[in-house]
């Protein structure tokens, strides 16, 4: 997931739907602020950036006439792009996009040097004010070998705070924020103080997803410790893995599930109360939606969320606050979602995963105990299953689970009691279960997800320590591969 670019423009359905990062609770690179700094005085990176996502969280909006407190309450800013970066930086005048551009105040640096709490300033008449002059505040990189970064910017009457993801030649029409990329430079406030923030996409347990385009690529997502989402590529019809985590938005997340449709990848993710939230990566152009849309339905308090397709559809289903099933769908050929999630049946649920075989779809559950049931839904007939079944061979005390298929069989993991990886197959063609789960390997595993690429199945796992972990089974030859090979990057909790 983290090679494409990002920008404003999401799907229709996407668009549809679009709430501010904000309304989510979903908050780019927050980090908690260290010592309080003083007006104009000295100020470390992690509260300049813990400065601009209070505005962000409030939802602060667009106003040159106006002005708004900055999070102590004590000061007020203008709420305009440069009154935002002036609050950002604490500084004791709400400054403009000429006067921030003052030896005095800040120093030029070149693009590919920006660090998080810096700035991108746009000032085409470079002393000479322009209504068309604009400045964002840098966030941090998302991929730096390719110019991608994250940064906050007040924008205008009609989007206000927002987060976004860019490059700095700019998105398709060769603007950042809305401003030709070529008119910004660099500035860093000459108070700005590094400090020990930790940049290394670490993960967080029980948050791990993968899907699969059609170029072979699997897109790999975790949970960071800060809450956000991080991602990394696996090209398994060539170069192999991007070599790096690229972290993108989001706070507090608790679980993720993903799951492509016509090569655009749609992530859902659980936030911290509960509400379900989702994403898009269209990797036909090459673009991420920004922020986050909350999913229709008024769905809160969910513990675990899955999500499959059958055509244009993804059906996706969340364990409520009940512990049962709930179930919603979105017709990306055109509908948009059900707007309603229907409740289904079950108790105690603790962790789902599905597939599609045919036109069915297959939810597999952990119950109280950690037994495996399972239940369909056949989008042929329009019926689901009532009640569950249990998966047969006496799996109990198992703690998380993914599936996939290749043909019409389903390959279900689960980690065991002991931490371990076990398997097992169902022929929905014709054979059924095959009545045992096998042992694999491993120790201290966290969370699952899978993916299949040809007729390789590529499992996905957190460790005990929170590094991810990936192991094969290829069924052109019927077999694993012997132990666990570390994802790149550098992952760990």
């Amino acid at each position: 997931m983290s090679v494409v670019k990002s920008s404003f423009t999401r799907t229709a359905l996407a668009a549809a739907l679009a709430v501010s990062t904000a309304s989510g609770a979903m908050v780019l690179g927050a980090s908690s602020a260290h010592a309080a700094s003083s007006v104009g005085g000295s100020i470390a990176t992690s509260e300049v950036m813990a400065r601009a996502n209070d505005w962000l969280a409030r939802d602060i909006p667009y106003n040159q006439g106006s002005y708004a407190t900055d999070v102590t309450g004590t000061k007020s800013y203008r709420q305009d792009c440069s009154g935002f970066v002036s609050m950002a930086w604490h500084l004791s005048n709400s400054e403009n996009t000429d006067s921030l551009d003052n030896r005095a105040l800040t120093t030029r640096v070149a693009l590919s040097d920006l660090k998080p709490g810096d700035a991108l300033d746009n000032d085409p008449g470079d002393g000479s004010i322009k209504s068309s002059g604009h400045i964002i505040l840098f966030d941090h990189w998302v991929n730096k070998a390719a110019g991608q970064f994250a940064y906050i910017d007040e924008v205008n009457p009609t989007l206000n705070v927002r987060a976004g993801v860019t490059y700095l030649t700019g998105d398709s029409n060769g603007k950042i924020a809305g401003h030709p990329a070529n008119e910004y430079f660099g500035l860093r406030y000459n108070k700005l103080v590094a400090d020990t923030q930790n940049p290394a996409p670490v993960s967080a347990p029980g948050a791990i997803t993968a899907a699969v385009t059609s170029d072979n690529t699997a897109h790999v997502g975790i949970v960071g410790s800060d809450g956000s989402l991080w991602s990394t590529d696996a090209a398994y019809g060539g170069s192999g893995w991007s070599g790096n985590w690229g972290k993108l938005d989001g706070s507090a997340l608790k679980a993720l599930t993903s799951v492509t449709v016509n090569n655009v990848v749609h992530v859902y993710a659980l936030g911290a109360t509960g509400k379900v939230y989702t994403k898009d990566a269209d990797y036909n152009t090459g673009y991420w939606t920004t922020g986050w849309a909350e999913v229709p339905g008024g769905a809160s308090g969910a513990t675990a969320l899955t999500a499959s397709a059958t055509g244009n559809t993804v059906h996706l289903q969340t364990v409520g606050s009940d512990g049962a099933l709930y179930t919603i769908d979105a017709n990306y050929g055109g509908t948009g979602w059900g707007n309603t999630w229907t409740r289904l049946d079950g108790s105690g649920l603790k962790a789902l995963s599905s597939v599609t075989v045919g036109n069915v779809v297959h939810v597999y559950a952990l119950g109280s105990t950690g037994k495996v049931y399972t239940k369909d839904a056949d989008y042929n007939t329009g019926q689901w299953t009532t009640g569950w079944t249990e998966v047969p061979g006496g799996a109990t005390g198992a703690q998380a689970l993914t599936a996939s298929a290749t043909g019409n069989t389903v390959h279900l993991q689960t980690i065991g009691s002991d931490g371990a990886l076990y398997t097992t197959d169902a022929n929905y063609g014709g054979t059924g279960w095959s009545n045992t789960w096998v042992r694999l390997d491993g120790s201290g595993l966290k969370a699952l997800s899978s993916t299949v690429t040809g007729n390789v199945l590529h499992v996905y796992a957190i460790g005990s320590t929170g590094k991810v972990f990936t192991k094969d089974a290829d069924y052109n030859t019927g077999q694993w591969t012997t132990g666990w090979t570390e994802v790149p990057g550098g992952a760990q909790a």
